[in-house]
């Protein structure tokens, strides 16, 4: 059988951080998914997606697909689509990092750009605009049911490697695609996981923290805190909510690339100071705690990294 590089998707490896775990009470892992060939966690979304939209018809070699993005799934989808020969329109904020755009234009994606004052809403309501045309098809990954079942897999893969599943599953929340999809599957296996979901103090919804005439989505943590709660965000999944500030998410993700050689992103970063958190309280002794390095670094090297 003839594989090609969508075959390749997931069984990420799954590291623990020792050094950091040396002084904690819980012990740190961290599931590698920017060793997916696109470079992200959104590879398996982008794949289950697609395919979805093959299967029924909606997707047909003469589509072009569009989606509003703030970066990795739009470049796990400008790969898929290079590969399938398939249009792709996506649709970002300006704030993004140049990295981001510069893949995406690579890749053979037609980028358009929204005001950054707008938010990722803005992008969001231009992508729904643009795929009314004849022969576009929105991805629509916020309301797009196989997004979340994508992490079905993503939390076999867990639980096969635990021989069981962690004690505390965290995951930074944008389309609450691999939170709710990996945190699903984990309870069904052990009803006591308990699931935490992260997102940035300029955007927390989910906590009731950041009025909503005050959020804002351009807060220097790509790829968490939208700024809206989307449709496949399920909330009776996640059993506690983590709001981090930008600082914290920063200084952490730069600690661990220092410390443990692990090139992550900023929302990586993110996901794993909370776990940090959580591994302080002596009450998680001998706990394990799983979290997911959806990225790496090279994404964020035009931003004060």
């Amino acid at each position: 059988m003839t594989l090609v590089l969508k075959d390749y998707i997931g069984n990420t490896p799954i590291i623990k951080l020792k050094k950091t775990s040396n002084s904690l009470y819980a012990d740190i892992y961290v599931k590698l998914e920017f060793l997916n060939p696109w470079g992200s966690i959104k590879d398996r979304a982008a794949k289950s997606m697609v395919e979805a939209g093959i299967a029924s018809g909606k997707i047909t070699n003469n589509t072009v697909l569009v989606e509003a993005t703030t970066g990795n799934t739009g470049i796990s989808l400008a790969g898929l689509c290079a590969s399938m020969e398939l249009g792709l329109i996506i649709v970002m904020p300006e704030y993004v990092s140049e990295e981001r755009k510069k893949l995406l234009t690579i890749l053979g994606a037609t980028v358009i750009l929204t005001p950054k004052e707008h938010n990722y809403a803005g992008a969001v309501r231009k992508a729904n605009e643009l795929s009314k045309q004849p022969n576009h098809y929105l991805v629509d990954q916020g309301n797009n049911p196989a997004n979340p079942l994508a992490h079905q897999q993503t939390g076999r893969e867990i639980i096969n490697f635990f021989d069981g599943t962690p004690d505390f599953f965290i995951a930074g929340i944008g389309t609450g695609g691999h939170c709710n999809g990996i945190g699903n599957i984990l309870k069904q296996h052990n009803k006591h996981v308990k699931v935490v979901a992260i997102e940035p103090v300029q955007a927390a919804i989910l906590s009731g923290k950041t009025p909503m005439n005050k959020i804002n989505s351009d807060h220097g943590i790509l790829g968490i805190g939208p700024g809206i709660i989307a449709s496949t965000v399920d909330q009776s999944v996640i059993d506690d909510v983590f709001v981090i500030d930008e600082h914290m998410a920063k200084q952490a993700t730069r600690e661990i690339i220092k410390n443990e050689g692990l090139l992550l992103g900023f929302s990586s970063g993110a996901s794993i100071a909370c776990a940090i958190q959580y591994a302080q309280r002596p009450e998680n002794e001998g706990k394990k705690i799983l979290t997911i390095a959806a990225s790496q670094s090279e994404r964020y090297l035009s931003t004060d990294l």
